[in-house]
């Protein structure tokens, strides 16, 4: 992770910024046993003259850089020293190192003042060491905003060291090169100039300079991807680190860049031991922060969740009091995806975005790579489509600009290389040229000798020298030879270049489609034209039935149906690929299956290939499935096929990575207008529960008017019957005193008026009833469509249950006097609380009762059973998570061929005037509002049972 603060709207890898880090903490403060010597000599040496000042100087300029303290002592001893014996190199040489202290200080105009006063020294007496230490100084002051700024004063410096070999000096003047143009991205100098370093620090078996060309290089390919080079060199530098004698925080850093690069290599294990050892050897907070975020990182990669945030958390803590700006993008970075890998969708979004933008602000190209990929991420799972399909291109966009800047630095490695072993062979050659030279000036001073000693031997001398001719036309041709075979190299060299420049064409032709079947044919399409691709396919994995899907595969150019080959299948070469995640090349399956296979495969589709290649489809270290080519010919394919083969599959992963993303996106859309239509048939019947309210509530007045008259008139029919009665008896005592027509008369009237009322009477009570029946009906579609406003509290379910189970028992024997039945409980006593609407659940558990109850009370069902015991069970039970309620009735049953039908409105199997059909309906309603079901077993003759299962 980076260390040093990137100058702003400057795009720079985060590995860039770990480098510059390892190298700061290189030639920061330290102490090592070379440091240690010379102040051991210097102690001893107590003359004040101009070998001390010597001393002096030789102690301040070396590395690892002296802590504040010693380098101050020493450089004031230095200058005052120096003036005394008035001494110019020394005073020169100490005005810079008066600078290098203000430096930290910020005070930059005391730093120039000093160098040009070194400057003005160095002139004047025309001291040319001085000189060139003075440009390197002015190199590293104009260079500190821009790096380009202090190039051509460093390359002042480089001249004269070379012009006057001053080795040491030299060395440095590399290295610092090397670092410079590793700063500026131009790898292939600064390896130039590393090597150059490291083969002087070797020539004068200097260990301390071999640290830093070492490290140098490992920069190098780190920047390029080659880990396991890297990795190399970060071993050895270790070993010479215990060797020098440097401090705790280069060995810290030391073990920082060894877990970056098992991190970046996706060894998680071997890099979370490197960065404990780093933090074991840091000095300070200061130094802990990386090891400490890069742990943070390593735990998220491993869903590792509790000791994720432990770190992240404290690394942000450390940043925000240290100041260093540059590692916000990267902790926000993690937080972000830890959070996201936890649910916490809001965090994610948060986090992300503070992430997102320190990247733009430092212009810092991987933490907007890595924020904008968890952004989209995030918003997808929240349904924000738009700003998800907005970050998953800017993802696309810092990915594909990442793995560019990755091909071509190594293309410009491997042309750098070619340089490299061209002038070695250049210098090889000369040398070689040399010796023959000096090898023919021997022979001829023999041949002069041997002529004034005797003539016998100028017979000798002339096939001597006819030997050496021979041999120097041997070695020509050798050398003629090496000649082509060099052109030849440079001629691979551009191919290759150029096969790089393709690839990226390629790679974007196939990552610019989020169709399946279109990124098959556009890798075919290409393939097929760099290589000898008889067969072609790509398998892709599906996880849900572990197998390798084939949707198109091409035999000469014609198309195969699709097929599967399951994963686990020991005989097909595509699971074996698949599931060793290892590539299989064989180069004459006749000869070579029996290294993977125990027979050769029959294919499923199409004839047997000669030779064929496998390789797994990876991206982000998850397998994709398989890409494989095939030939009817033998070793049809070669180092360079495969080579680019890789690079495709590599292309590949990322497309499908790609299409399985967009795929994802689109069936979320699906869902999203899916539950949009849901919620506007939601909102159609809420709106007819309204208007069914409506109606009710205006039905309701007339009815109650109805019923109310309707009863009244019964009541004045009932008073009429009465007064007739009590007349009738009254003229019954005078009988003896009417005739019997008037009486015959009389009885006639009164039985017609009897019969009449009678009926008025039959008809108000038939008006009662079906007065009563419709307001029941009205109360019930009232029930229905009202909302419930109650709030959910924690409830004792088994206390509900009883409490209602108790009011419908006695609800029951109050309407009828006959009815009589056995109820039970079985309440689980372990059950939890659970957060309902007491009011609504208990209309549920009353209408259920009431309904069990009633079934109990079929006259019929008593008389066909003369030992029937009715009975009502409530249980309760605890399922983990859930909670289920049982009402169980010994009743009737339901009939089969109804049982689909009763949780519809208005559907019931009462008699007429005593039930509404609305009572299961607006229970199954309330059931679901508080996210549970209802579910219903019956068997005709033996009982019912209602089920409620509610979430805890």
């Amino acid at each position: 992770m980076n260390t040093i603060q990137p100058q702003p709207k400057t795009l720079m890898k985060k590995p860039i910024l770990f480098i510059a880090a390892l190298f700061f903490s290189i030639l920061s403060h330290a102490q090592s046993y070379e440091i240690e010597a010379l102040k051991k000599q210097l102690d001893a040496y107590t003359k004040q003259d101009t070998a001390r000042v010597n001393r002096l100087n030789e102690i301040c300029i070396s590395l690892p850089r002296l802590s504040n303290e010693d380098l101050e002592r020493y450089g004031n001893e230095a200058l005052e020293l120096s003036r005394k014996l008035a001494y110019p190199r020394g005073e020169g040489l100490a005005l810079l190192t008066q600078a290098r202290l203000y430096y930290p200080k910020n005070r930059l105009d005391l730093v120039e003042s000093f160098i040009l006063q070194a400057d003005t020294i160095a002139k004047k007496t025309n001291d040319e060491y001085l000189q060139a230490w003075v440009y390197l100084r002015l190199s590293g002051f104009y260079g500190n905003k821009d790096n380009r700024e202090g190039i051509p004063w460093i390359l002042k410096a480089e001249e004269i060291a070379l012009k006057r070999n001053y080795t040491r000096l030299l060395i440095m003047i590399q290295n610092d090169l090397a670092s410079t143009y590793f700063g500026l991205g131009d790898y292939a100098t600064a390896m130039d100039y590393a090597v150059n370093g490291l083969t002087l620090a070797e020539e004068l078996n200097d260990t301390n300079f071999k640290y830093f060309g070492m490290s140098n290089l490992a920069d190098v390919y780190i920047m390029i991807g080659e880990y396991d080079k890297a990795n190399e060199y970060q071993q050895q530098l270790i070993e010479l680190h215990q060797k020098l004698g440097f401090g705790n925080r280069q060995l810290a850093g030391l073990y920082n860049g060894l877990g970056e690069n098992y991190r970046l290599s996706d060894k998680l294990l071997e890099a979370i031991e490197a960065y404990e050892k780093a933090l074991i050897y840091a000095p300070s907070a200061t130094d802990s922060l990386v090891p400490i975020s890069n742990l943070a990182d390593v735990y998220v990669r491993m869903d590792s969740l509790p000791k994720a945030f432990q770190k992240a958390y404290e690394s942000l803590s450390m940043t925000n009091k240290i100041k260093r700006d540059s590692m916000y993008g990267w902790i926000f970075g993690i937080l972000a995806r830890a959070h996201l890998k936890e649910g916490n969708l809001d965090s994610a979004v948060y986090y992300g975005e503070e992430g997102y933008r320190w990247g733009q602000d430092l212009g810092i190209m991987e933490d907007l790579r890595d924020n904008s990929e968890v952004l989209a991420e995030v918003y997808s799972r929240k349904n924000d489509f738009k700003n998800a399909l907005s970050f998953f291109q800017k993802f696309i966009s810092y990915r594909d600009s990442m793995v560019n800047d990755k091909v071509r630095n190594k293309s410009l490695l491997l042309e750098h290389s070619f340089e490299l072993e061209k002038k070695e062979d250049e210098i090889a050659l000369l040398n070689e040229q040399k010796k023959l030279q000096r090898n023919f000036l021997y022979s001829s001073l023999v041949v002069l000798v041997l002529i004034l000693v005797a003539a016998f031997l100028l017979l000798r001398n002339i096939r001597q020298k006819q030997k050496a001719n021979r041999l120097l036309q041997l070695q020509k041709q050798e050398i003629d030879a090496k000649a082509k075979e060099l052109a030849t190299q440079k001629d691979i060299l551009q191919k290759s270049y150029d096969n790089v420049e393709l690839l990226s064409e390629i790679g974007r032709k196939i990552t610019s489609s989020l169709s399946v079947e279109k990124i098959i044919e556009t890798v075919y399409d290409n393939v097929n034209g760099l290589m000898d691709a008889s067969i072609f396919g790509i398998g892709i994995y599906h996880d849900a039935t572990k197998t390798l899907d084939f949707p198109s595969t091409f035999e000469n150019g014609q198309p195969l149906p699709a097929y599967s080959n399951a994963v686990n299948d020991p005989n097909r070469l595509a699971a074996l690929c698949f599931s060793s995640g290892k590539e299989i090349i064989v180069n004459d399956l006749e000869k070579d299956y029996i290294h993977f296979l125990q027979k050769i495969p029959t294919p499923i589709e199409g004839k047997n290939p000669a030779s064929l290649v496998y390789l797994p489809l990876v991206s982000k270290g998850k397998l994709f499935g398989v890409i494989t080519v095939q030939s009817f010919n033998k070793n049809a394919f070669t180092d360079y096929h495969v080579y680019m083969l890789r690079s495709i599959a590599l292309y590949s992963a990322i497309a499908l990575e790609n299409a399985e993303s967009f795929k994802k996106l689109n069936s979320a859309l699906d869902t999203l207008q899916d539950t949009q239509a849901q919620l506007i048939h939601s909102e159609k019947m809420a709106s007819l529960g309204e208007l069914t309210a409506g109606i009710a509530h205006e039905i309701q007045n007339p009815l109650n008017f109805v019923n109310n008259f309707s009863e009244v008139s019964v009541e004045l029919v009932e008073e009429i019957q009465e007064v007739r009665s009590e007349r009738r008896e009254a003229r019954g005592e005078k009988q003896e005193t009417r005739d019997k027509n008037q009486e015959k008369a009389w009885a006639d009237s009164e039985g017609l008026e009897d019969e009449i009322l009678e009926d008025i009477k039959k008809n108000l009570e038939k008006i009662q009833h079906h007065g009563k029946r419709a307001d029941a009906i009205v109360k019930g579609m009232l029930a229905h469509s009202r909302k419930s406003s109650g709030e959910k509290v924690p409830t004792d379910l088994n206390s509900l249950a009883d409490e209602y189970l108790r009011l419908s028992y006695h609800g029951m024997r109050a309407k009828d006097k006959s009815f009589n039945a056995d109820f039970e409980t079985d309440f689980d006593t372990d059950l939890p609380k659970v957060s309902v609407v007491p009011q609504d659940l208990g209309r549920v558990l009353l209408n259920l009762i009431n309904n069990a109850f009633q079934a109990l009370s079929n006259a019929e069902l008593r008389m066909r059973n003369e030992g029937f015991k009715p009975l009502v069970t409530v249980s309760t039970k605890s399922l983990g998570d859930k909670i289920e309620i049982s009402i169980k009735d010994n009743g009737p049953g339901i009939p089969e061929a109804i049982k689909d039908k009763i949780f519809q409105p208005f559907f019931t199997t009462k008699p007429t005037g005593q039930g509404t059909g609305l009572g299961l309906s607006l229970s199954y309603d309330i059931v679901k509002a508080h996210g549970g079901e209802i579910r219903v077993a019956s068997k005709e003759g033996e009982g019912t049972v209602f089920t409620l299962v509610l979430p805890v």
